[in-house]
């Protein structure tokens, strides 16, 4: 995708393509909290920069919902049940979850473009294929004492899946994990725009679809302000309709709003409606 965007000198002349990684491992609320402290390193080093789009892939798109999100405490009450200052956590554990559960939206994303995003998770992570995968994920050892001193307070929930270790990525992605749930309930930041493309295999039986990881029902989102469904399976990112609907989005949107050359918006015929290391 980057490499045909590039190709466009219009693209070239107006955007600058940065990437976040991080691995797959990582409970992906932790993956946020990190990519919040490299906003912050840019926004030191570069105090005058543009704001940002983002554009995710997979578990890249729920880490990109994180940034476009006012969670304040909420998730934090309700893990424990009570604000982050009568919590009884010390030292880097109450840092670590204060940075991963309390945070508020990126004033420098200005708009996200989710792909293949599994929102509300996948039943396959909850399968034989998830357990299987969950089980070759090697939890880091950073997280063993923060699991330990949370989780004698952390208020019961029946309805989700019950751990004896800290989440992993493929844990983040069952449709009753506990995090996951809470952040569905929160709505995306009034005035910050986003955009859906989503895998069918070509079957063409949206709503019911899936790109063979990813149903339609979980990366649907109310409220985008485009919605396209592309012949691909999981990897939508490499999808040629897909690649074009991202430049479509990147010329109708300019980050500067002062080119007096920006081209005219190319329309479309379609329906609008690992411990590897990844990117958004």
């Amino acid at each position: 995708m980057i490499d045909s965007l590039r190709q466009d000198p219009w693209i070239r002349a107006h955007y600058q393509f940065w990437f976040f990684s991080y691995p797959s491992g990582y409970p992906y609320p932790y993956s946020a909290m990190l990519l919040r402290r490299d906003l912050d390193g840019i926004k030191r080093a570069f105090p005058g920069q543009k704001r940002i789009i983002l554009i995710g892939h997979s578990m890249g798109g729920m880490i990109s919902r994180l940034m476009v999100t006012d969670a304040r405490d909420t998730i934090w009450r309700d893990f424990f049940g009570t604000p982050p200052a009568r919590t009884p956590l010390a030292g880097e554990t109450r840092q670590l979850l204060g940075e991963s559960l309390v945070f508020n939206h990126r004033p420098e994303v200005k708009r996200v473009i989710f792909i293949s995003t599994p929102h509300r998770g996948s039943k396959l992570a909850s399968g034989w294929i998830g357990r299987v995968g969950a089980s070759l994920v090697r939890t880091p050892r950073l997280f063993e004492p923060v699991y330990a001193a949370m989780k004698p307070i952390l208020v019961a929930d029946t309805a989700a899946r019950q751990l004896n270790r800290m989440a992993n990525s493929v844990d983040t992605l069952e449709p009753n994990d506990r995090f996951v749930e809470a952040v569905n309930k929160i709505p995306i930041t009034p005035g910050i725009p986003y955009h859906s493309i989503i895998g069918d295999r070509g079957r063409g039986d949206t709503p019911n679809s899936s790109d063979g990881v990813v149903p339609y029902w979980s990366s649907h989102l109310d409220g985008a302000q485009s919605e396209l469904i592309v012949n691909s399976d999981h990897g939508a990112q490499s999808n040629p309709d897909a690649i074009r609907e991202v430049e479509r989005i990147l010329k109708t949107y300019p980050e500067s709003r002062n080119h007096e050359t920006q081209p005219k918006p190319r329309k479309s015929g379609l329906t609008s409606r690992t411990q590897s290391k990844k990117r958004l």
